[in-house]
């Protein structure tokens, strides 16, 4: 990342940063979890509030695991301020907020036929990516980001077939950019892992633009917390894939972090998990099982 881009943002502040920034393009507060519900069946289940201005795109999505059948998905603009000083967004189809005293999050998101809301609570300290500085490059674009690695949820979700309760492990991403909006922002894959033995891996590869040191990066987390950035991951995508929207979406990845002798194969649990976008880019956000030198699973975002 360019000098003068990094520059152009200060180094990430807790609990400064967990409020909207005005500057911002386009900031957005996101989880993604793994999930089992009250009717035994296993859920990916995905929100995120976009911001820009006086406005808010919340998006979100719940796919049967077992079954791979779409319980439900929403989009919709509404006017949402969101301050400097609180997360506090309650409109008849979106919520997001930030309870300080106890750290937890709550999201939702609903439409006529189907809703969701949840309940993130972090269970290890956030972590700052780009080496502590919560600062990374986006192409040659510098952005805020930090996460929640590892988080329990619990919420419900309800659609034609009735409502369903649900709990499981989730990850919470907020990010910001300065200048652009979400149409402007380059490709990338993107991965989440959460390891059985405790640790976390966030690892990202720009695909948009020419190569440079800001095109790739992540963040390794250990056990206790305590983080490292990472400068050599390498993500391939294997032979399967899932051809929707105009294109196909790799379905198996090989992850490699040379610098923690990591190697792990991410597989899709159900091939559709595409997020169909009409006010947003259409993008592929799922769940993954993860093996290797570690086992576990991986939140996987693959944007068009």
């Amino acid at each position: 990342m360019a000098a003068t881009a990094a520059a152009s943002i200060p180094h990430v502040k807790l609990p400064r940063d967990h409020y909207a920034h005005a500057t911002a393009g386009v900031e957005w507060w996101y989880v993604t979890s793994d999930v089992r519900g009250s009717d035994g069946h296993r859920y990916s289940v995905f929100v995120t509030l976009f911001r820009r201005g006086g406005f808010a795109l919340p998006v979100s999505q719940v796919v049967n695991l077992d079954t791979g059948a779409l319980v439900g998905r929403s989009e919709i603009i509404v006017p949402a301020p969101v301050s400097s000083t609180a997360v506090n967004v309650e409109t008849p189809v979106a919520t997001l907020r930030f309870d300080p005293k106890a750290n937890t999050w709550s999201f939702g998101a609903s439409t006529l036929r189907y809703g969701v809301r949840l309940t993130v609570t972090p269970q290890k300290p956030y972590v700052l990516h780009g080496g502590g500085t919560g600062i990374v490059g986006v192409g040659n674009i510098a952005s805020g980001y930090y996460s929640a690695t590892r988080a329990r949820v619990e919420g419900t979700f309800t659609s034609a077939t009735g409502s369903v309760d649900f709990r499981g492990s989730a990850w919470f991403d907020h990010q910001w950019v300065e200048r652009v909006t979400v149409l402007s922002l380059p490709k990338w894959d993107w991965f989440a892992c959460q390891f059985d033995d405790g640790t976390e891996l966030m690892a990202y590869k720009i695909l948009a633009g020419k190569s440079s040191a800001s095109g790739r990066g992540g963040t390794f987390v250990r056990h206790d917390g305590s983080a490292t950035a990472v400068t050599d991951p390498r993500m391939t995508a294997g032979t399967r894939a899932f051809s929707a929207a105009g294109r196909r979406w790799p379905l198996d990845w090989t992850i490699q972090v040379p610098s923690q002798h990591l190697a792990v194969t991410a597989r899709a649990l159900v091939p559709d998990q595409l997020v169909r976008g009409v006010l947003h880019p259409t993008f592929w956000e799922g769940v993954a099982t993860a093996t290797g030198t570690k086992k576990g699973i991986c939140f996987v975002e693959e944007t068009s």
